[in-house]
């Protein structure tokens, strides 16, 4: 039996007991308990799955995760796109509380590189290459890291360049060159049983597929319904200019690289749920709900609206992208190509291509103009169309810094005798400051937070989207609402609609 502190009970009749919904500080008196539980699926294929959750005892915590990974198929060195980490192996995913539909993301792989921006260098250092397998810390790049230290040529206290920095030094190969290769562990390997049974499996905060959970926790012990997660994972293969192509990972492109068209399945058996619930005194928990009958928090959801066609269809492009009657506080957008994105790659298809300029700087056939109109108005007086302007709007809009460098926003069309920003060094086999298996121009989304505060009207938001001078190939362009909604509990009922 528990002593009681014998002040609580005057504090919680003197004060009102906090919102316990929002993440953050509360009084020291306020005793928890936490509990995690560990609970399988209970349904799930290679193609999707479903956790159910019932009378869960007090808050389910945002930092609840699911692990999953996949079964290595060939004798290859395979991984996540290094951009969103296992992140890619889901296509949808879905919260509902009894019949309603508390927030669902689509085509999360890209959403989530959108979200990945803006983890710091030292997180995806220390934290994210090991729990997510994302690999996206820079750091700067030596001239004795391209070639091997040879006495009275290399120098080794000249970096010129950034590129990616996992914590461990270059790999020497049999050619006498050296790459930045990830680490054993991180990597799906069919070489024997044990590479095998060794593969990593990962995992995904529930904040991070449902980032309204950043700043709520749901109050599962209030609410008499079922609680469901749905995962739709994302397709084994994928059609790439007629030819069938693997679409979760991504693989080396050197001598260890394997068979691109190999269909890497999902690890059923090793897909877990891992939640924490957190509880209070009982006592607080019923002056909790007899102070607040009528439970009500505002929250975000995201609608997902795209658009394909070749490179002439987004030269001058006005394409209606949705949020009738809704408040939209943020859209962000980003173009991805569909034919020259393959395994073979440091990010698979997971990216945001930036327009280009060419080499010997004698044109701007890379140049991206866009602009929001709603309510009858321009969210700009004139299209934005300047690089830096664009990144500073994104920027604005998040809050927050896009963590890449120049050449991943944008490829500047440097002459070959300029020092170069992204380095040529490779990782996995593939050239770093390459655009067609590397990261250079492949982190270009763009945000705008309508500033106006209104309410769209009836003809929704339309999306300005003008580029020329991409590639003569086909493109999908993704564009993401950040829409204002609502939740209520009364009696057990959860319900929740758009504000």
């Amino acid at each position: 039996m528990t002593d009681r502190n014998p002040d609580m009970d005057d504090e919680i009749s003197a004060d009102r007991i906090p919102d316990l919904i929002k993440i953050g500080e509360i009084p020291s008196s306020y005793a928890q308990t936490l509990t995690t539980d560990i609970i399988e699926p209970v349904t799930i294929s290679n193609d999707r799955c479903r956790f159910t959750l019932e009378r869960v005892s007090g808050f389910l915590h945002s930092n609840s995760k699911i692990s999953l990974g996949i079964i290595p198929q060939t004798n290859a060195r395979a991984f996540y796109p290094l951009s969103i980490g296992v992140s890619n192996l889901l296509k949808t995913a879905t919260l509902s509380i009894g019949g309603s539909v508390v927030c669902s993301v689509s085509d999360y792989s890209h959403f989530h590189s959108y979200q990945s921006l803006f983890i710091s260098n030292e997180n995806n250092k220390e934290r994210e290459q090991y729990l997510s397998q994302r690999c996206m810390s820079h750091g700067s790049v030596y001239d004795s890291d391209l070639t091997l230290a040879r006495v009275g040529v290399d120098t080794p206290n000249s970096a010129k360049t950034v590129g990616l920095d996992l914590g461990r030094n270059p790999v020497v190969l049999a050619n006498d060159t050296q790459e930045m290769q990830l680490l054993p562990f991180q990597l799906n390997d069919a070489t024997s049983a044990q590479t095998i049974a060794d593969a990593p499996l990962y995992s995904v905060y529930l904040s991070d597929l449902f980032p309204f959970l950043r700043e709520n926790q749901i109050p599962a012990q209030l609410i008499n319904q079922q609680i469901h997660i749905d995962l739709v994972f994302e397709d084994g293969l994928s059609s790439i200019s007629g030819t069938s192509r693997a679409r979760r990972v991504c693989i080396d492109g050197g001598a260890g690289g394997g068979n691109p068209a190999i269909n890497y399945k999902i690890n059923t058996e090793e897909v877990r749920l891992i939640y924490d619930s957190i509880s209070y005194d009982g006592e607080i928990m019923r002056q909790y709900a007899e102070q607040n009958p009528v439970l009500s928090f505002d929250y975000v959801d995201y609608r997902l609206a795209k658009r394909t066609g070749d490179q002439a269809e987004f030269k001058n492009l006005i394409f209606p992208i949705g949020g009738n009657g809704r408040i939209v506080s943020k859209v962000m957008f980003a173009i991805a190509p569909n034919g020259t994105a393959t395994p073979a790659s440091l990010l698979n298809n997971i990216c945001a291509r930036g327009a280009q300029q060419n080499t010997a700087h004698t044109t701007r056939d890379g140049k991206l103009a866009v602009n929001l109109i709603y309510n009858d108005l321009f969210e700009f007086n004139v299209d934005r169309s300047n690089s830096a302007l664009l990144f500073h709007t994104t920027q604005q809009a998040e809050g927050a810094v896009p963590m890449i460098v120049a050449d991943e926003w944008q490829k500047r069309g440097l002459k070959t005798t300029d020092v170069q920003g992204l380095t040529a060094a490779k990782m996995e086999g593939h050239t770093q400051n390459s655009g067609a298996d590397g990261l250079e121009s492949a982190f270009q989304w763009i945000a705008i937070r309508p500033n106006k505060g209104q309410r769209v009207n009836n003809k929704g938001m339309d999306l300005h989207y003008k580029s020329a001078g991409l590639n003569a190939e086909t493109y999908t362009l993704r564009v993401y609402l950040e829409l204002a909604k609502t939740a209520t509990i009364q009696n057990g009922e959860f319900s929740c609609y758009f504000s």
